[in-house]
């Protein structure tokens, strides 16, 4: 049964473009592994971080809405933990059923009213 998640990580900063795209890789084919799906997948880059994490000034960012099941989200939780490049991690459950289709529909029609009030400002 699929679980709609909101999955963030931090990741170093200072990481070769390719090794961060490679670290994201393998937790996006975990994420969708059992029929797993990304209702939106946002790249936020590089960003400077309110206080020191391990020693990092700086983080990459990384935000996911998933749906997923539970044991998909225990095994990228329990990677996160002992991976040396992951900084902070951030899972919610928002809720225990979706319809990933209708999730997708709805953001599009959210962005386009942020996008219209933006133009008309």
């Amino acid at each position: 049964m699929l679980r709609e998640y909101e999955f963030t990580v931090v990741a170093k900063a200072d990481l070769p473009d390719a090794d961060k795209q490679k670290i994201f890789a393998g937790y996006e084919d975990i994420l969708k592994r059992d029929g797993g799906e990304f209702v939106k997948r946002d790249d936020w880059g590089s960003k400077r971080m309110a206080f020191p994490i391990r020693k990092n000034f700086r983080g990459h960012f990384m935000f996911y809405d998933t749906a997923s099941t539970p044991a998909s989200i225990a095994e990228c939780e329990r990677l996160l933990r002992i991976d040396e490049n992951i900084l902070r991690y951030l899972v919610i459950k928002i809720g225990d059923k979706v319809d990933v289709e209708a999730r997708k529909v709805e953001l599009a029609k959210a962005a386009a009213a942020s996008q219209r009030q933006a133009e008309e400002r």
